[in-house]
């Protein structure tokens, strides 16, 4: 068959191409039970992980790629109790998503049970104690086959007293509950009733109801950051109106620049907390648009008496994030107002500097006119002593001739020789000057 040899194909085509079908959704089949745990990582522990992987499928006789990317399905076969891990790896946080079968249907007897015995039970310890970085969600979800009224009625047989929400899911072809609370065992607790998704579909579904806990929490991780440094924001403004109030009672250029100072202390304040924020929230709003497109894909359906998750989120998790969202932006207005205050006092600076200079400038052209001055004083004087000079020497050689008895009165040649003289002399020390004057013009140019 042809194809597209001999073009060179692009080094990631592959990659890209694959990268679709890199976590797709795993078949549910009702009665099961899901474990999932978010572990926060950063952004560097990723060999470690697929180590681990790599060993924990040693370790129960299961089959395991010897390269594979951000996301791995393993079946861990009998040793691992029938559990399939599914393990996601993220921008800063990893996803390992345990489900194993129920035994029987746990509908018909305790609800409680399979809570009890959770897939994570079949872990080993020692392997989960290796687990880089720090758990911050963990899910148990018990999906069921039945009825959701008859489900729902027993509820109070796993989330005791708490108050749950709920609501039909999928258009009303199941129902899921949660009290968004973390149980003795330190994990939430999920039940979805599954009335006649296919097994495809009700997979998306607990996908969906672990991707909101997930992504939830990851968002909140933003909050008590932004409470932080509520204070410190507060503290810059007030400093920034003080300083704001003295700009007009300014002085001097030392004034200025003891102002500007203060402002640039100001923006690198500004500017540090910018810097330890920004990834934060950033990735709460990336988050709580995920929550949102999760919620929306879960088409929920009123159930009598429950209040809808997607309702629940927007009442406590909306205000959350538009706490935070107003806490970015109040530190995006900080620096640009900063940055405003600063230009306006650089401009400030820059004329009074200009204004120096002018008066410089103004200082030096006068002192050029008065040496010009002074070097016209110095030609005449130059000037005279040359002639003085000169004459000097022609009055020597007319008294030499007068005593050689020529007729020559030298006293009154020299007198009538003197303003000649004067007038030569000046005029050739002017032309030197305008030729040496020409000369460093052009030189200049």
């Amino acid at each position: 068959m042809p194809g597209l040899h001999p073009i060179k194909a692009h080094a990631l085509r592959q990659q890209l191409n694959d990268e679709v079908h890199s976590r797709p959704s795993a078949d549910v089949h009702a009665p099961m039970m899901v474990t999932q745990i978010a572990v926060i990582t950063g952004e560097t522990d990723a060999a470690t992980e697929r180590e681990l992987l790599r060993e924990l499928a040693v370790s129960m006789g299961a089959p395991v790629p010897d390269v594979f990317g951000n996301h791995l399905t393993i079946d861990l076969g009998e040793n691992g109790g029938s559990i399939r891990l599914v393990w996601e790896r993220h921008t800063e946080f990893s996803t390992y998503a345990f489900s194993r079968p129920c035994k029987g249907n746990p509908a018909e007897g305790s609800l409680a049970a399979p809570f009890e015995n959770p897939p994570l039970s079949a872990i080993p310890e020692e392997w989960r104690a290796k687990l880089p970085g720090e758990v911050l969600v963990g899910i148990n979800l018990l999906a069921l086959p039945g009825n959701a009224d008859v489900i729902e009625a027993r509820l109070t047989e796993v989330f005791g007293d708490n108050k749950c929400m709920g609501a039909g899911m999928s258009g009303g072809g199941a129902a899921a509950w949660t009290d968004f609370r973390l149980h003795a065992d330190g994990l939430s607790r999920i039940i979805v009733a599954n009335e006649d998704l296919r097994p495809s579909r009700l997979g998306r579904l607990t996908q969906r109801l672990l991707d909101i806990e997930t992504y939830r929490m990851m968002a909140l991780l933003c909050f008590p950051m932004a409470r932080n440094i509520t204070p410190d924001l507060a503290s810059i403004e007030s400093k920034l109106s003080e300083l704001a109030a003295e700009t007009p009672r300014i002085r001097n250029l030392q004034d200025e620049q003891t102002l500007l100072a203060q402002l640039s202390w100001l923006a690198a304040r500004v500017e540090d907390l910018a810097a330890r924020t920004d990834f934060r929230f950033s990735a709460a709003r990336a988050y709580h648009q995920l929550v949102e497109r999760r919620i929306t894909e879960l088409e929920e359906v009123k159930r009598e008496g429950l209040q809808r998750i997607g309702t629940f989120m927007d009442r406590r998790l909306g205000p959350a994030m538009r706490t935070c969202a107003a806490v970015a932006d109040r530190l995006d207005g900080l620096a640009a107002r900063i940055a405003r205050a600063s230009n306006l006092l650089d401009t400030r600076v820059e004329l009074a500097l200009q204004e120096q200079n002018q008066a410089l400038l103004k200082s030096m052209e006068r002192r050029a006119e008065l040496q010009a001055r002074l070097q016209e004083t110095i030609k005449g004087l130059s000037a005279a002593a040359i002639t003085y000079y000169l004459v000097s020497l022609i009055s020597y050689g007319l008294k030499a001739l007068e005593k050689a008895d020529h007729p020559v009165n030298a006293t009154l040649i020299t007198g009538i020789l003197v303003p000649f003289v004067f007038v030569g002399v000046y005029l050739a020390i002017r032309e030197i000057h305008k030729r040496v004057t020409r000369r460093s013009e052009e030189t200049d140019d």
